[in-house]
C-alpha cells in the first residue's frame, strides 16, 4: 500500500480539494494499492504571526530551517510514501518525521520551502511545479508591457474628475520593439507565444535552454546576459532564482539598457539589486519598469517604488487568475503517474531517484 498524504499549510482546506474532487482525481492509482489522506501544517504560518505572505516571504529568503511543526503534523507525515505540499516548509525536522518518504511534489515553480540537502540525505526525490502560474503570469508580464509602453498609467482618466490631454509622441509600438526574455522556461516561451503577433523581434539569454526550444517559437537566443540588455526595449525577467543569480540584474546591466527601455519582473525579488533599480528610475537611465514581486512585501509607507512616477508597481498578483488549486494539482499528478510507471520524472530537482 502507497500513502499519499496532501500537506495544506492553511491557505487550501480539505473543503477545497473535496468540492474540487482531487481525492477522485487519484482513483487512477488505484490499481497500485494506494491510500490518501489530508494533513494541516501550520509550522510556517505560525512562526510568521499568522500572515501567509510573510511565511512564504521568509520561506523562499531563508529556507525551511525556521519552521517548526507540531508532533501530530510530525506523526500525520511518518508513513507517507508521497507527500503533496504548497507553502509548507519541509527541513530537517520534516524529512526526519517522514522516514518513509520516497517522493515529494511541491505545488509551486520553486523549492526554496524545501531543504534539498536534507531531501538527498534521505534519498527523497523533490519535484516542483515550474508551470503551474505560467499562463496567468505570461498574460500579466505582456500587460505590463503594454501598459508602460502606452502610458496608461498617466493617460488613465478614471477617477481624477477631468480631461487629461494626451502628449504625441511618446507612446511606443510593439512593434519593431525587441523583448529580450531573461530565462527560457515555461512562462516566458508562452510569453513568446503571446508577442509573436506584434511584430516584434524576441530575444533570450539562458544557458540551459536549447536553441531548437526557441528557434521554434521564433526566439533568437544571445551569447551573453549583456547582449540582452543592451538591446532590449521591454527587458522581462523570467529566471529561476538561485544562490548564484541572486541580484544578478544589478546597476552594472541596468546601465547598459536603452534610456527608452523597460525592465519587467513577474519572477523573483531576489533577482533584482531593488536599490539599484530605484537608482536606475529616479536618474531616469531606463524609462520606467513593471514590478509585481518585493523583497518586502506589503511595500513599507513611503517606499520609492510607492512614489515614482515611472513604475506599474502590483501587490504580488500576476499568479492569480483560473483556480489556482486546479492548476497546481496537475504537476504533482503526473509525477506520481510517473513514480508508478517507472518514469524520467518531468521537473525533477535533485538527483535522487525514488524506488518503489
Amino acid at each position: 500500500m502507497t500513502k499519499i498524504v496532501f500537506v495544506s499549510e492553511g491557505l487550501i482546506t480539505k473543503q477545497d480539494l473535496e468540492v474540487r474532487k482531487i481525492p477522485q482525481m487519484l482513483d487512477e492509482f488505484k490499481p497500485y494499492g494506494i491510500e490518501f489522506a489530508f494533513s494541516e501544517d501550520l509550522g510556517a504560518l505560525s512562526g510568521a504571526g499568522g500572515n501567509m505572505r510573510e511565511a512564504n516571504l521568509r520561506l523562499e529568503k531563508e529556507g525551511p530551517g525556521w519552521v517548526e511543526h507540531t508532533p501530530q503534523f510530525l506523526e500525520s507525515i511518518q508513513d507517507a510514501d508521497i507527500i503533496i505540499m504548497h507553502y509548507s516548509g519541509a527541513g530537517r525536522q520534516f524529512f526526519e518525521a517522514a522516514r518513509k518518504l520516497k517522493l515529494l511534489c511541491v505545488m509551486r515553480s520553486g523549492v526554496e520551502n524545501v531543504d534539498m540537502a536534507a531531501a538527498e540525505a534521505h534519498g527523497v526525490t523533490v519535484c516542483a511545479s515550474p508551470g503551474r502560474a505560467a499562463e496567468p503570469v505570461a498574460d500579466f508580464a505582456v500587460t505590463l508591457m503594454l501598459a508602460l509602453m502606452r502610458r496608461l498609467p498617466s493617460n488613465d482618466m478614471g477617477g481624477k474628475g477631468a480631461w487629461k490631454d494626451s502628449v504625441m509622441g511618446l507612446e511606443g509600438m510593439m512593434k519593431n520593439s525587441t523583448v529580450g526574455l531573461l530565462g527560457f522556461g515555461a512562462i516566458a516561451q508562452k510569453v513568446a507565444v503571446r508577442l509573436k503577433g506584434f511584430g516584434c523581434t524576441l530575444i533570450t539569454y539562458d544557458p540551459w535552454t536549447c536553441q531548437d526550444k526557441a528557434e521554434g517559437l521564433g526566439v533568437d537566443m544571445v551569447d551573453t546576459v549583456e547582449e540582452l540588455f543592451r538591446r532590449a526595449d521591454f527587458l522581462s525577467v523570467h529566471a529561476r532564482l538561485t544562490q548564484e543569480n541572486y541580484g544578478m540584474v544589478n546597476g552594472r546591466l541596468l546601465n547598459m539598457m536603452k534610456p527608452t527601455a523597460y525592465l519587467i519582473n513577474t519572477a523573483r525579488a531576489g533577482l533584482i539589486d531593488e536599490e539599484a533599480l530605484v537608482k536606475a528610475l529616479e536618474n531616469h537611465t531606463i524609462a520606467g519598469a513593471g514590478i509585481d514581486v518585493f523583497s518586502d512585501e506589503p511595500l513599507p509607507d513611503g517606499h520609492p517604488f510607492l512614489k515614482l512616477g515611472n513604475i506599474i508597481a502590483t501587490p504580488h498578483v500576476a499568479g492569480n487568475g483560473g483556480d489556482f488549486i486546479l492548476r497546481s494539482i496537475e504537476s504533482p499528478i503526473n509525477e506520481i503517474r510517473h513514480y508508478f510507471r517507472g518514469e524520467p520524472y518531468s521537473y525533477q530537482m535533485n538527483e535522487n531517484r525514488a524506488v518503489i
